[in-house]
């Protein structure tokens, strides 16, 4: 009797060592796993931090190469800007010359001629203002309006459009206010007009025109630029924001501009930037919110 009671002591603390044996191991397991998942989750967020962190680098890396490219631009259309008040003061100065070399020094006629000079003077010293200002590297966001940097663009670009005889409408009607970055947002409709003036270019319109239309609607501010140039091919419409995608690699063109275009909108400005066909050409719009 006594040892049947041993016996049977002996298998139920054999019992309980064995369920004690298996919760362990069960909890070892559970703990060994926890451990993997937190380090693959170490791990993933940081192959993540990594590529968002490589990704901002290319970013960063093109928007320098975009704006390299702008350069070149810019300084052609400075060199249009630049020519005509730079023949006017040479013209002016050289009547001045010429009077005084005649002895006929007029007090009032020289007052104005070196008025002339004076404005022209201010005028090249403006072009190279607003040169710097559209790549200055401080970034900070200010109140501006689109009017604003509208003008500053056509500031830059007017003389580019004359020469090519295009023609440019002005229908601004969105006077609110933007905190934004307005010298972004410069660099982004320098760009889109920049691009029309490419497509007319291509397509010989005779009668180049484009249109820059503001407005505010549902609560946000929409700018639009359109141009009769014909439009963009369907077939590569959906590509055109793709990273190096370009028409023209013909004519050294890099396929960044318009990649850019949309990161300084939508990732640094919160705004949207589409663009569509119309029945003339291809309509860019910028969406921001006041």
């Amino acid at each position: 009797m006594l040892t049947k009671i041993h016996l049977n002591n002996e298998v139920f603390i054999h019992g309980i060592w064995r369920d004690i044996s298996a919760r362990k191991l069960l909890e070892e397991k559970e703990e060994e796993s926890r451990v993997k998942i937190e380090h693959l989750n170490q791990n993933l967020e940081s192959k993540v931090a990594s590529e968002v962190a490589k990704n901002r680098e290319k970013d960063q890396l093109m928007l320098r190469q975009s704006r390299l490219a702008q350069m070149g631009e810019m300084l052609s259309m400075i060199a249009h800007q630049w020519r005509q008040p730079l023949s006017a003061i040479s013209a002016t100065s050289n009547v001045l010359l010429l009077k005084n070399a005649k002895d006929e020094y007029e007090q009032r006629l020289f007052n104005e001629r070196l008025e002339k000079i004076v404005h022209y003077s201010q005028h090249l010293s403006k072009t190279i203002d607003d040169f710097r200002g559209f790549f200055s590297p401080n970034k900070k966001k200010t109140d501006t309006t689109y009017d604003e940097i509208i003008h500053a663009v056509l500031d830059i670009m007017d003389i580019s459009l004359k020469n090519k005889n295009i023609t440019l409408v002005q229908e601004l009607s969105c006077p609110h206010t933007l905190y934004t970055y307005p010298g972004e947002i410069k660099q982004v409709i320098l760009n889109l007009i920049s691009n029309a003036k490419e497509a007319f270019e291509e397509s010989n319109v005779d009668d180049p025109t484009i249109v820059i239309r503001t407005y505010f609607k549902k609560a946000k501010c929409h700018f639009e630029i359109a141009d009769n140039a014909g439009g963009i091919s369907p077939k590569i419409l959906s590509q055109i924001f793709e990273p190096y995608f370009s028409t023209k690699k013909e004519n050294d063109g890099t396929g960044l501009g318009l990649y850019m275009s949309k990161v300084i909108i939508e990732e640094h400005c919160d705004g949207m930037l589409n663009v569509k066909n119309t029945k003339e050409g291809a309509l860019f719009s910028i969406i921001l919110t006041p």
